[in-house]
């Protein structure tokens, strides 16, 4: 984990399905290559949305590839990212498809199988300013992959009575993984509804005891997100001048001077 000083690793990580991890992905890094980071996103998941989003249709190279084979130059499978058959300046993607769970298994009684996508990623160092790792909704070899490549961590949540389950399992594992309880992390709260008071107030007064580690950057619940998603277009390109653009704007800001 040897990277260049001002080049930083970053995993959006939560075990927990549908707290907008890809979203937060997709949206924070067209932000940042915005702001003129040389940025790429890493498709941990297999479900792929982030290559749905910004996959180049000629890529027939992905990250299965660089978790089967020891030899496979990752420079192969680094593509543009793509919008409306336009290039995205500033952001680069390392896609994935479905299949990527099957590499998983394959790899999962490999001798440092978690150093795998770091050892890719150091080949890589000079090229990007931000790398953002869209981690699996699960603690598998691929998200072990993500945490130990990773230098710092954002880790979404939604307003909802549940939303801390698993947090305490997720910081557990990756104390193991980075061998120290002391890692930088930011918990962005995700789909806040301002009708949903006593909701709203639970889920703060949970965040107490870390209030330190929890982004000042709310990302309220937006219909645009969700059809921006389905567009398959980050906010900023589907409604700039809404909410949801401003939020990510924000946290864009945020993470820079972070």
């Amino acid at each position: 984990m040897n990277y260049e000083k001002n080049m930083r690793v970053i995993a959006v990580i939560n075990q927990k399905g549908g707290v907008g991890k890809t979203t937060l992905t997709v949206n924070l890094a067209y932000g940042l290559s915005l702001h003129g980071k040389r940025t790429l996103i890493v498709d941990l998941d297999p479900q792929s949305h982030s290559t749905v989003i910004y996959g180049n249709p000629h890529s027939d190279k992905t990250l299965n590839d660089i978790l089967l084979s020891n030899s496979f130059k990752i420079e192969e499978a680094i593509y543009p990212a793509i919008i409306n058959n336009a290039v995205v300046k500033n952001l680069f993607l390392l896609p994935s498809n479905i299949r990527l769970a099957v590499a998983a298994e394959q790899v999962s009684s490999r001798v440092h199988r978690e150093k795998i996508l770091d050892k890719a990623l150091q080949k890589v160092k000079d090229k990007f300013d931000i790398i953002l790792i869209d981690c699996p909704p699960t603690l598998g070899v691929l998200a072990v992959n993500g945490i130990y490549a990773a230098q710092e961590f954002i880790i979404p949540i939604t307003y909802s009575r549940y939303a801390l389950d698993g947090v305490a399992d997720l910081f557990s594992i990756i104390s193991e993984v980075k061998e120290t309880k002391n890692f930088p992390y930011k918990i962005v709260r995700n789909a806040f509804d301002p009708r949903t008071t006593q909701t709203n107030k639970f889920i703060d007064t949970e965040l107490e005891t870390v209030k330190d580690k929890v982004a000042e950057t709310v990302i309220r619940r937006s219909e645009p997100v969700n059809q921006a998603a389905m567009s398959g277009m980050p906010i900023f390109l589907f409604d700039p001048k809404g909410y949801g653009a401003e939020d990510f704007r924000i946290l864009t800001e945020e993470v820079l001077n972070g």
